[in-house]
């Protein structure tokens, strides 16, 4: 049987003024300042049905919580059943990384969209390794029922950690799980880099370079290796020096490309393991004056919508930023609830997107 508070014709009392209480400010707190009981201020604040309350008093009430600072205790929360319904994104080390612009917005988009269909809210969490410790605490309070971590390292230890302890858990950007409560979805990056360094070969390239990222990222390994496979597999040696780490950075690759440009033995062809990349690259060939694809062929990686304006147009791979957030949420969300995913480790498609840049067979 449901009981209704009825307090529609309450008001609330004269505002009692005096100092803020010392130690935790709690629901009763609050209910001894407004003059009502705590059962009323639990469901102003927790939003429920049920009672009938008078707009004056919930305003009085939500104005005394901010007044005082109030938080809910989210350990209690859980012990009463009740549920947070709050996803945690994370994207480690945001001034080294690679994902500050379109592709973490696209995978943001596709995670966005499974919550909120699924009735999750989301809490974002943008730092670097001197914050890790706010969001652990996130997590083992219990403000957060699952935590989503953007582009990790290799042998990440912030995922190695939660994923042994348990925490519901998935990783966009890698292959690796730890954990049984730990899930991970990825592109197909090795294959990504493969069909890049074929179609090069296919448009008669021999002396091809490929500018990649730092290799503790781990699509930065998959794509170089992509590399290797294609150019092994044609028969072609790989010459040290036209093999670069660029980080993934726009003027890096424009300083790289023109040191390479400069070689005795320049390379036709340049495969930019990120759109962001290949913009340096095209910059470096234009004021060498090298036509391009004529004399270098150019290819990214990522298929962002920019590479559609340059001039040419910049041939790229395309992966599918936006569906890796769908479904890392999605599995998260299923092992939240108690289900068991139907796969641990996800690897979608990519695809090759050819555009002026390299569409140019070589005589």
């Amino acid at each position: 049987m449901e009981v209704s508070e009825d307090i529609s014709n309450q008001t609330p009392p004269r505002k009692k003024r005096g100092r803020r209480p010392s130690g935790r400010v709690t629901m009763q707190t609050i209910a001894a300042r407004v003059g009502v009981s705590q059962a009323t201020v639990s469901y102003v604040l927790n939003n429920k049905s049920g009672a009938r309350v008078s707009a004056a008093v919930r305003a009085e009430i939500l104005r005394v919580a901010r007044e005082l600072n109030y938080y809910p205790n989210e350990a209690a929360r859980r012990l009463a059943g009740m549920r947070s319904r709050t996803l945690g994104v994370l994207q480690l080390y945001v001034r080294h990384s690679v994902l500050a612009g379109w592709w973490s917005s696209e995978v943001m988009r596709g995670i966005a969209d499974a919550g909120f269909a699924q009735g999750y809210h989301l809490m974002i969490y943008a730092m670097s390794e001197d914050v890790r410790e706010m969001c652990l605490h996130a997590v083992y309070s219990g403000r957060l029922e699952g935590l989503i971590i953007l582009a990790p390292y290799q042998d990440e230890p912030l995922l190695r950690e939660l994923g042994n302890a348990g925490i519901p858990l998935a990783a966009v950007g890698t292959q690796q799980v730890f954990g049984e409560k730990m899930v991970a979805v990825d592109a197909d990056n090795e294959t990504g880099g493969y069909l890049a360094t074929r179609h090069l070969i296919e448009q008669g390239h021999r002396r091809i370079a490929h500018l990649h990222g730092a290799l503790n990222i781990p699509n930065a390994r998959d794509r170089l290796q992509g590399f290797y496979r294609a150019m092994q597999e044609a028969g072609l040696p790989v010459q040290p020096e036209l093999v670069r780490e660029s980080g993934f950075l726009e003027q890096r690759s424009f300083e790289l490309t023109q040191e390479l440009l400069q070689l005795p033995e320049p390379p036709t062809a340049i495969f930019a393991a990120s759109d962001v990349s290949a913009i340096g690259v095209l910059r470096a060939a234009k004021e060498a004056g090298r036509q391009v694809p004529e004399e270098l062929a150019i290819i990214g990686y990522d298929g962002t919508p920019f590479t559609q304006l340059t001039e040419p147009p910049l041939s790229t791979v395309q992966q599918p930023a936006a569906e890796m957030g769908r479904i890392a949420a999605s599995l998260l969300i299923e092992m939240i609830e108690g289900r068991t995913p139907p796969e641990r480790v996800v690897k979608l498609p990519v695809q090759l997107v050819v555009r002026a840049s390299s569409d140019y067979l070589r005589p």
